[in-house]
């Protein structure tokens, strides 16, 4: 049997090579491609997209965030007969056969995979070529299933991301009233809270852009992020933070990078009252508010 897999692409005002051959490199691999355009920056008639054949695109109202785009795709792959859903930021290239060896993996588990809720790559800094350190709080990592190991982890992140369609069901819509930052993480966790496993390969590499250029303050390197990234990223963490789902052990390791991130982006001399605000925005935000849907 040939399984069906949606492929979606968020774009928010994309380097056009770059997205240009993520989705060449995506349509050979997959069912169909579903571009969302978050920036009204993208016109489906004009050149490179006109001649690309399978590519349902999306043109936002605006930009939406994250989690409503992802809640879009999860909807089109819920009705669509899909039997996978392969979410991808503008700013990561896979390798070719990417699909096929996350199936791989997928299909050598057996009846174990029949629990998954979500299994990503392996990740590289494609700057550094660092690889991203496993999310998970064991010292310890467990392989499931013969062949081409995957691990249990705590969550994975959106990029290169493939998610069966019974557990989107099941788990439910990301939160699309956080944004952008943590929206990936919530899910996993609800997702874990709820009995599914979270699953993690080595067997499959994906090069990916990790944020900006960092400067270094008071000896550590800090992400120059914009104020308004800065504002999400406190604020879902807070509100991480109130959540019963929240994996044993994370509580801890979020208020540390929080703690830094109060005190070090402030620090930083571009922007600098337009971080500050936005931090106390976002700490004000995520104590008194209700956590969004």
């Amino acid at each position: 049997m040939t399984l069906r897999v949606l492929a979606c692409v968020v774009a928010y005002h994309p380097d056009v090579p770059r997205l240009s051959a993520l989705i060449a490199r995506l349509q050979p691999e997959v069912a169909d491609v579903l571009v969302i355009d978050n920036g009204q920056s993208i016109d489906p008639q004009a050149a490179p997209w006109s001649g690309m054949a399978a590519v349902q695109w999306h043109r936002a109202p605006g930009n939406q965030g994250v989690g409503v785009a992802l809640n879009l795709a999860r909807q089109r792959a819920l009705e669509g007969a899909y039997d996978f859903l392969l979410s991808f930021d503008q700013d990561s290239l896979p390798p070719p056969g990417y699909m096929a060896g996350l199936l791989e993996v997928w299909s050598r588990a057996g009846e174990a995979a029949s629990g998954w809720a979500a299994l990503g790559p392996a990740v590289r800094d494609e700057a550094s070529g660092r690889a991203l350190p496993v999310q998970s709080v064991e010292a310890h990592l467990r392989p499931v299933g013969p062949g081409p190991q995957a691990v249990a982890v705590d969550h994975v992140i959106t990029s290169g991301c493939l998610y069966p369609v019974a557990a989107l069901s099941a788990v439910g819509p990301f939160r699309g009233g956080w944004f952008m930052d943590m929206v990936d993480t919530e899910w996993c966790w609800r997702a874990c809270h709820r009995g599914w496993r979270v699953m993690q390969t080595e067997a499959v590499v994906l090069q990916h852009t990790i944020g900006q250029a960092g400067v270094t303050v008071l000896g550590r390197r800090v992400l120059a992020h914009p104020p308004q990234r800065i504002y999400f990223q406190v604020r879902n963490t807070l509100w991480l933070l109130r959540s019963r789902e929240v994996p044993r052990g994370w509580r801890r390791k979020l208020l540390a990078p929080l703690a830094r991130k109060l005190v070090l982006q402030p620090l930083l001399s571009d922007q600098r009252w337009g971080r500050v605000l936005a931090a106390v925005r976002g700490g004000l935000h995520g104590l008194l508010r209700s956590p969004g849907h």
